[in-house]
């Protein structure tokens, strides 16, 4: 009988030091450290002067693409932010997609980032 007693004891010891949920606490806090950033897009080309090239980004982040905030950020060549302007991610949407189901105007909305660039930009920011 005193061996079981000191059996039961060592044994829920040992449960009891193994349930430590310290180590999963510290995973939680790592994933809260990384980006909310969803799509993103930029290029170098001139901004204002003709001799200077700016990094220009357009980027999407927040919860999901759909509900999610859309900056268009302009830095020039010492990381110096010269224009930054927020709108929701929907504004990106062109008139034809905008009655469009959510997995079409998800993608519509990553085909827009992705090209962004590659249009003429001056049309593209006068929509907005």
């Amino acid at each position: 009988m005193k061996y079981q007693i000191l059996f039961i004891t060592i044994t829920s010891l040992f449960i009891s030091c193994s349930n430590d949920k310290k180590a999963t606490e510290t995973t939680k806090q790592f994933s809260s450290l990384k980006s909310n950033i969803l799509l993103e897009n930029s290029m170098n080309k001139p901004f204002n002067a003709k001799l200077h090239k700016e990094h220009h980004t357009l980027f999407i982040s927040g919860k999901n693409i759909l509900e999610g905030t859309a900056t268009l950020k302009v830095t020039n060549t010492k990381g110096e932010e010269l224009s930054c302007a927020s709108f929701p991610a929907k504004k990106l949407i062109h008139q034809e997609y905008k009655m469009a189901n959510s997995t079409l105007q998800e993608q519509h909305l990553r085909d827009v980032v992705k090209t962004f660039f590659t249009k003429d930009e001056n049309d593209s920011i006068a929509n907005l």
